[in-house]
């Protein structure tokens, strides 16, 4: 599994093949299997479309490890106009956003001002939001050395009271330890396998070590004092047998379905998707926008080799 997703990841940073994939994507149709739209409008019509079918979901700008500070720019500017435009509909106005995009790599100062100036619109939008709507901005988790500056992230955040969660990678050794400190502090978190590949020593690499890790942090999750301190829970898999176990534990655990979420990717496992709202449970899909869909979209093969057949069979069948 590591050397897959290494070699993914490899393909994904590929220059060449970017460019040579990307044309192929225009021409077929490949992107839009994994990406909602290739613009904010675009975005918000197809919000709205899967809002009338009992759908949330969590909006993504495209673009990773950004070194041209004009990109992050961008991404503040393509964020600061979908929010309100999310709000004004009736729509959760639930945002994800990963720290190499926002001016990690330009340093903790460009970090805080571009992060800074997204929550503070959150915080505005949540203040006049209905009882319907969830508003939150959602931190993504990437490379392993960047996890504590980007849980310090999340607790500045938090303190000073905007409506921020937080992604965990079940992958990690320490994500136990992380998630018993975000379960004290009453957070919202999302918890994912990983679709990176750290080395060994900080990371299980086997698939039935992570699924059984997976399963063990969701078990603290749905846990009394979970509960207790207004934890809420949010699971990110396609893995049908996984999400089951999940959904039995919440019910022997005493949680109502409207006290947690299954979070999946946009076009991914639309079967399972159907399912989960059928039985009425609260389902949002990471939705991505934008036209930088190359990186994303093979970091989603990395992670689950499965999805490459569903990238080629979008491209054979549009």
């Amino acid at each position: 599994m590591g050397f897959w997703q290494k070699s993914m990841i490899a393909v994904a940073c590929s220059k060449p093949l970017r460019t040579l994939g990307e044309a192929i994507g225009r021409k077929t149709g490949l992107a839009a299997q994994f990406v909602s739209a290739n613009d904010g409008i675009g975005h918000v019509s197809r919000a709205n479309a899967l809002a009338a079918q009992g759908i949330r979901i969590s909006s993504f700008y495209l673009g990773e490890y950004v070194e041209d500070i004009t990109q992050v720019r961008e991404t503040v500017d393509q964020l600061g106009f979908v929010m309100p435009s999310l709000d004004m509909s009736g729509l959760d106005v639930h945002v994800s956003i990963d720290p190499s995009q926002l001016g990690y790599m330009q340093g903790e100062a460009v970090l805080a001002k571009h992060v800074d100036e997204i929550a503070n619109k959150i915080r505005d939008i949540a203040a006049q939001a209905n009882s319907s709507q969830t508003i939150r901005l959602m931190i993504d988790m990437e490379d392993f050395d960047m996890v504590d500056d980007t849980l310090a992230l999340h607790h500045r955040l938090q303190d000073a009271g905007i409506p921020v969660a937080q992604t965990l990678q079940a992958r990690l050794h320490r994500t136990q330890q992380d998630m018993k400190d975000m379960i004290a502090r009453g957070a919202m978190v999302r918890l994912v396998k990983g679709a990176m590949a750290p080395p060994a020593s900080v990371a299980f690499t086997e698939r039935a070590e992570i699924d059984a890790n997976y399963l063990a942090l969701a078990g603290m999750m749905l846990s009394g004092t979970a509960k207790q301190n207004g934890f809420f829970p949010v699971f990110g898999s396609h893995h049908r047998e996984l999400v089951l176990k999940i959904a039995k534990l919440a019910d022997q655990n005493g949680w109502a379905r409207d006290q947690f979420e299954f979070e999946m990717l946009y076009g991914v496992n639309q079967p399972l998707q159907r399912e989960l709202v059928a039985a009425g449970y609260r389902l949002r899909l990471y939705a991505p926008f934008g036209k930088d869909w190359w990186a994303y979209a093979w970091r989603r093969v990395g992670e689950n080799p499965r999805n490459l057949s569903l990238l080629l069979k979008s491209g054979l069948n549009r």
